[in-house]
């Protein structure tokens, strides 16, 4: 027998950079889906994956944010290590 419950919710408290999952997890699509709004409008990062697959279906704009950053971060070092000064 299937169950709906497969999706978790995931967040970082605060600016802790610390991630923690939900206690209920996992959820039904709408309870997980309704409980990242409510931790978005805090303005937290939070999203909504699949327990098995990982795959998201939802995003806090804080998370895409600091998804962004993470990946500016890496391709600064990127190339500052791999390109001469004069490249950069």
């Amino acid at each position: 027998m299937s169950s709906n419950k497969v999706w978790n919710l995931v967040y970082v408290v605060g600016n802790t950079g610390r991630v923690v999952s939900a206690a209920d997890n996992p959820q039904t699509r709408a309870n997980a889906l309704s409980g990242a709004e409510t931790v978005a409008k805090n303005g937290w990062r939070v999203w909504v994956q699949h327990h098995q697959t990982g795959k998201r279906i939802f995003e806090s704009p804080a998370e895409i944010e600091a998804k962004k950053a993470a990946y500016a971060r890496q391709l600064e070092e990127f190339v500052t290590r791999n390109l001469p000064p004069h490249m950069r």
